[in-house]
Formats: C-alpha cells, sequence, structure tokens
C-alpha cells in the first residue's frame, strides 16, 4: 500500500482565494506539514459537533482558522475540502455531505440547505402536463444527478427552472442536463460531457480494491477531477495554492483532459469558440508532452499575435515545474526570423516598402492586369496556398477567384512576382512569407530536429506558408502538431486549408463545446453577430453545426445609443461610475474598432476624469479601466466590457479591395463581424454595446443567425 496523499477540492481552493494574503501564506505552510504526514500527533484533528460523517474533521491552521479534512475511515487520500474561521468552518462542513455517487463513482459534495430547498421548491409545483425531462430515473442517474435531487429534476418545466439548480448540482450532472435540454440525445451528452458509456465497475488502472477505500477511488475518477486534484509534490503544492483563482491550472473538465493527455497518430485539431478553453488545454498539453521528453528534445508553443505568446509563457511558467525548461513559447514570425539570424540579416518590409515594390512591378508590368490585382493574387498564391513554385502554381485551383486566368495569363502573373521579389530584394528588403518559406528550407534540413512536438494556438489566422514551417519544424510521428482553432476568431487571414500547409489531419477533429469564459446571454450574443458559420474549419467542413453554450446565465447585454461621439463618451463615463460599486476598473475595459477612435476615447475619459490606461504590455502595474483595440484584447477576457464607437463609418471599415471581386468584399464583411465578436466575447459578467447615429438599425449590426 502507498504512503497517505493529499488531494484538493476545488470548493478548498475557492475559500482560499477569499483569505486574506497573510493567512493563505500559514494554510500553504500547513498544507505542506499535512501532506508530509497527515497522520502526525502534531496535526491537531477535532470531531464535529452534531455531525453524524465521522469520516469528516477539522484541523487547526491557527488559533483563528480551521480546515475542513474529508478524514478517511480506510485508504490513503486526505482531502482538504474548505478553510475558514474557525465557526464557519464547523458551519460549511455540518452542512455538507460527502457521498460516493452509485452511477458514476465519482465524489460529490452537497449543499444540505440547497437541497432542501430545491425539493422544497419542486414539490410546492403544481403538476403540469409539459415537463422538461422525459428521461427515466436510470438514465438521470447516470449522468450523476445525485439520487435525493431526482425528484427536482423531474418537476422541472423549464431551463430558467433548471438554471435555478445550477449551484445545487455537481456540474457534471448540471452540465448533462443542459444538454439534454436542448434536445441533444443521450448519447451525444455522453461524449460532450467526457463519460463512459458503461459506468459500472470502473476503476483506474493500478488500483487495489482490497486496500482502498471508496473515496481512494472515486477521486481517481474521470468527473471527480472537475473538483478534486491529489497533489504529487510539494513544488506542486507551491503552484496550486499560490493561484487559488486561477483553478483552470488544476481542475479540467473530463473531455479537456482526454485532449491534453490522449495521444494521436498524427497532428491533430480542436475547434471551440471563445471562452472553451482552447489555450488551456493547449498548455497543459504541452505541459504533458514535456513531462515525458528525454535528451535534449523540446516542445514548442506557437501562437499567431506576440501578446499571446508573452501572456502564454508567463502562465506556463506558473504552471510548471522544471519541465517548462523545454518548453519554447514564441510567436510564429519570432522563432522562423530566428532560424535566419545566424546566416545574415534580414530587413521585413513595411506596407510602403511592398507597395514600392508593386510600384516598380507596375513600370515594366508584364500582364495585363493591374497591380491591386496582381498583389492579391501574389499574396493568395503564397499566403493562402502555400505556392514556393512556378509549377506549383500553374496547378493551382482558382475556382470562384476573379479575373480568369489563362496558362498564358499565369505565365505573365508568375514573371510579375519574380519582378516584385527582385524589386525587394533590391531594397534590401523581404516578407514575413520569404521569411517562413526561407526558414522552412534551413528546418528540413536538419539531420536531428530539436523538437519533438508542436503545439499552436490561434490556428484560425495561420496561413499555407505558416503551416509548412510548422510541418518543417518536427517530423512526421504520433503527436507531432497539435492545434487549437476558432474559425469565428479569424480576423487577419482568409480561410486557409491545413492541407495546403502540409498537415494531414485526416479524421483527428475534436471540438470543446462548453463556454466557461461568459455567460449564455453574452455568448449568444457575440455568435449572432459573428461572420456566420459558413466558414472553414481549417479542414473544409462546416463546424458551426457543432452545438455549444455556456454553462452560466446572466444579464442581456445592453445596448447604448448616442447621437454622436462626444454624447457617447459621456454616457460611458457615466456608466463606468456606475459600475464602479460591482467591478474593480481593471475587470472593466471599453474596446473599439481603431487607432484613431482609442486616442479620442481617452481624451474624452481624460476630461471626464474617468482613470483608465491604455492596454498594453506593462498595462498589470497600472490603474483604471482598460482601453484597448479589438485586435489588442484578442485571448483576454475581462468581468464587464463596453464595445464603444460602432458606427457607419466604423463597421464595417472601407473595403479597399477591387469593385469586382464579390469574394473578396464578403470576406471583408466576414473579417469585420469576426472582430466584433472577439470583442463581444471577451466580457465574463456583462456587455455592454454602444452605437453612434442610428447605427444600431444597421444591417450589418442586426443580429443574423448562423
Amino acid at each position: 500500500m502507498s504512503g497517505p496523499q493529499l488531494a484538493i477540492s476545488n470548493e478548498f481552493m475557492e475559500a482560499l482565494a477569499r483569505l486574506p494574503k497573510s493567512q493563505r501564506k500559514k494554510v500553504q505552510e500547513f498544507a505542506k506539514k499535512f501532506r508530509a504526514d497527515p497522520k502526525s500527533s502534531a496535526i491537531n484533528y477535532e470531531k464535529i459537533h452534531n455531525m453524524d460523517d465521522d469520516r469528516v474533521r477539522t484541523v487547526r491552521i491557527d488559533q483563528k482558522y480551521r480546515a475542513v479534512v474529508l478524514h478517511p475511515d480506510q485508504g490513503n487520500t486526505y482531502v482538504l475540502v474548505w478553510v475558514d474561521n474557525h465557526d464557519e468552518a464547523m458551519d460549511w462542513a455540518r452542512n455538507r455531505t460527502f457521498e460516493v455517487h452509485p452511477e458514476t463513482q465519482s465524489l460529490q459534495i452537497l449543499n444540505v440547505e440547497q437541497v432542501q430547498k430545491s425539493l422544497a421548491e419542486a414539490g410546492s409545483r403544481e403538476i403540469g402536463s409539459e415537463k422538461l425531462f422525459s428521461h427515466d430515473d436510470e438514465t438521470l442517474l447516470s449522468f450523476g444527478v445525485p439520487p435525493v435531487l431526482i425528484p427536482a429534476v423531474r418537476h422541472l418545466e423549464s431551463k430558467e427552472q433548471l438554471s435555478q439548480l445550477q449551484t445545487v448540482l455537481p456540474e457534471e450532472s448540471y452540465e448533462s442536463l443542459v444538454w439534454l435540454a436542448e434536445g441533444e440525445s443521450v448519447e451525444e451528452v455522453r461524449r460532450a460531457v467526457g463519460m463512459p458509456i458503461s459506468l459500472r465497475d470502473e476503476v483506474p488502472a493500478g488500483t487495489d480494491r482490497g486496500e482502498s477505500s471508496s473515496e481512494d477511488q472515486a477521486i481517481a475518477k474521470g468527473q471527480s477531477g472537475r473538483r478534486f486534484h491529489r497533489v504529487s509534490s510539494d513544488d506542486e503544492l507551491d503552484r496550486v495554492l499560490a493561484a487559488p483563482l486561477e483553478r483552470w491550472r488544476v481542475f479540467l473538465h473530463p473531455h479537456q483532459r482526454q485532449l491534453t493527455e490522449r495521444s494521436f497518430a498524427g497532428p491533430a485539431l480542436v475547434l471551440g469558440g471563445a471562452g472553451t478553453g482552447k489555450t488551456i488545454v493547449a498548455m497543459h498539453r504541452a505541459r504533458q508532452l514535456a513531462l515525458k521528453l528525454q535528451n535534449n528534445h523540446k516542445v514548442l508553443f506557437t501562437t499567431f499575435t506576440k501578446n499571446l505568446a508573452e501572456n502564454v509563457r508567463y502562465v506556463l511558467k506558473t504552471l510548471c515545474g522544471d519541465e517548462f525548461n523545454q518548453i519554447d513559447v514564441q510567436h510564429i514570425h519570432d522563432h522562423a526570423m530566428s532560424w535566419l539570424r545566424p546566416s545574415g540579416q534580414f530587413s521585413v518590409g513595411s506596407d510602403d516598402d511592398l507597395a514600392l515594390a508593386w510600384d516598380m512591378v507596375a513600370v515594366d508590368n508584364p500582364t495585363n492586369f493591374e497591380t491591386d490585382v496582381l498583389r492579391e493574387e501574389w499574396f493568395y498564391s503564397h499566403a493562402i496556398k502555400g505556392v514556393t513554385s512556378r509549377e506549383e502554381y500553374f496547378r493551382l485551383s482558382r475556382i470562384g477567384r476573379t479575373p480568369l486566368l489563362s496558362r498564358r495569363d499565369r505565365a505573365a502573373v508568375w514573371k510579375s512576382f519574380e519582378l516584385f521579389e527582385e524589386s525587394l530584394r533590391l531594397a534590401g528588403k523581404t516578407h514575413w512569407i520569404g521569411i517562413v518559406s526561407k526558414a522552412a528550407e534551413y528546418a528540413r534540413k536538419v539531420p536531428s530536429p530539436i523538437y519533438r512536438h508542436v503545439i499552436v494556438d490561434e490556428g484560425q489566422d495561420f496561413t499555407a506558408s505558416d503551416w509548412r514551417f510548422i510541418r518543417s519544424l518536427v517530423r512526421p510521428s504520433q503527436d507531432d502538431v497539435f492545434i487549437v482553432a476558432d474559425p469565428r476568431q479569424r480576423i487577419y487571414n482568409e480561410p486557409t486549408l491545413l492541407a495546403d500547409g502540409g498537415i494531414a489531419i485526416d479524421d483527428r477533429i475534436h471540438r470543446l463545446q462548453i463556454n466557461y469564459r461568459t455567460t449564455e446571454q453574452i455568448r449568444n450574443w457575440a455568435t449572432d453577430r459573428s461572420g456566420g458559420g459558413d466558414m472553414s474549419d481549417l479542414c473544409d467542413s462546416s463546424w458551426s453545426e457543432i452545438a455549444t453554450h455556456s454553462l452560466f446565465s446572466g444579464p442581456d447585454p445592453e445596448l447604448i445609443e448616442s447621437k454622436d461621439l462626444e454624447s457617447e463618451s459621456v454616457a460611458i463615463a457615466q456608466l463606468i461610475e456606475s459600475l464602479k460599486t460591482d467591478f474593480p476598473l481593471e475587470e472593466i475595459a471599453v474596446v473599439v474598432r481603431a487607432n484613431w477612435q482609442l486616442k479620442k476615447l481617452k481624451a474624452a475619459l481624460t476630461r471626464q476624469q474617468v482613470e483608465h490606461s491604455v492596454l498594453g504590455q506593462n498595462t498589470s502595474d497600472t490603474q483604471g479601466v482598460r482601453l484597448a483595440t479589438m485586435h489588442r484584447v484578442k485571448g483576454l477576457e475581462f468581468r464587464c466590457v463596453i464595445v464603444a464607437g460602432l458606427a457607419a463609418d466604423v463597421f464595417p471599415t472601407k473595403y479597399r479591395g477591387r469593385e469586382d471581386d464579390e469574394r473578396a468584399k464578403k470576406q471583408h464583411v466576414i473579417t469585420e463581424k469576426n472582430l466584433l465578436y472577439v470583442a463581444s466575447s471577451r466580457a465574463r459578467d456583462r456587455l455592454y454595446v454602444s452605437t453612434v447615429a442610428g447605427f444600431a438599425k444597421s444591417t450589418f449590426f442586426k443580429t443574423t443567425k448562423t
């Protein structure tokens, strides 16, 4: 039999976060001693009066605070479940039951008062003809509904009544009931919530039935991982308790955990909307892969934006131990440049530099097309489709694109591409497509690649040239490339297929369907105004048909209508003043479309004496409401978001392409809608949307169901 083990509950982390920082340090010191020897005579266990469950005790932190411990009759797992002042800790424990569910075999903690209240309310309802659930008791039990709450669930008549049970039911059962109420099949719900088809007799590998208590086995179950975590070392204990609010670092949804731990035969793709935990899954997977590495091999974690790369690097340091040394976190273009620096200096041309090079092509244009057409064709063929040679370009499918090109036209167009590249070279400049392409050449020649695994976040914004570079960094093998993406957050480039970049996904596509960030009301509002569900999911298939849902409920987003920008700034200042009682200023973000709006907003809030700071690299050290553009807030979240400055001259921005290119015009509108989706889905609790001069009535702003 192995020695005593320490587990920590989700409730314990919640309670710890409420304590003063000085007290948290004492709890952390106690937890280490307790983990070392929970049976030590120095541990002051105290029984709880008027409580029949003898497994539950309190232990002394100091003269004022006590922790509540689930103390097994047999077995070796001790669970810290709460921490509070002495009397409050006692009261909390007396009002809880700790039971292993008879079907799911997961350990559940129930609030007795809430259960009794729910049963009383259910019993007081008149029995109508319409019930929310027609499933039998066995089915409801199989989804983790506690037996005692079956009558309350049976009496539900609406989704609104179900939402009132959210704080009463265990997470897995509430989530399952939400999906069942949406009309999903039992089998589909089992898959979505990560429950096996057969739950009976499910015991983790290596578990000794003769020596382990039912609590020992239950804590190791998949659904228990949502709220219990076994701590394997003091270092891990320090990392867990140091950030009690960041519970996602410890407690994962079973489906999320499966994606972090399972092995794939090749590249794998995980799709999910905003707030579904894509980056969390990617970071946990990077850590799991790093823990298994040997010798000098490494994991590369790459993103499309520098801001996210910096944030991921910081979070991974807090999530990992020594294995962090085997994880490189780098923005994709920075990583490509690192391959080229040893061979000389490369100067990436600005937009003006590239425009000047195309002007040089126009001097001796070998085609009958304007340079706008040639520039768009060059980007499409080289970036979006990953073309690297004249032969590939001749074979390239251009279905749906204008103008139509004959073989002779293509030959002339390719000549214009060569003139463009030569003009840049003579100016001592290059472009990012050239950087990643050259870096891919170097990487493919390395006899023994350092990277065994590549993790990609923001995959929807990568181009085929980026994917070819990623493919060159790691040899095709098991678990080589792992990608997370959200097509609705594609705001930089038009859709790119992974196959065009040499990434073969096959059937290794998985979806995250639960939104953990925002309320259902905010999620629904943001999704309805995104660029639509007809976008490619990187594999030329429709992903929007998969249902998504938030488990949280809250107020509907509120619309603010102003006649002009000046009156809008006054309204926003007044709104922020009213929100101060509910939200710290640092948890409120005001988001606009363009930098010129940001400058005007900053000046207006200064006049209104509203404390604020423009979101940047050092924002964590500043105070006040956060101001940012829609591009800048990507990957971030705030308790309250105000999307401001929505006006006819702002959304959509002016289309600068060719008027005869209907495909490009449609893609422009989709991208602008996706920006609105990105901005509004940053909100966790409250969303305000401010429009100017009647924009709320525009066709762009109105709901477009997808």
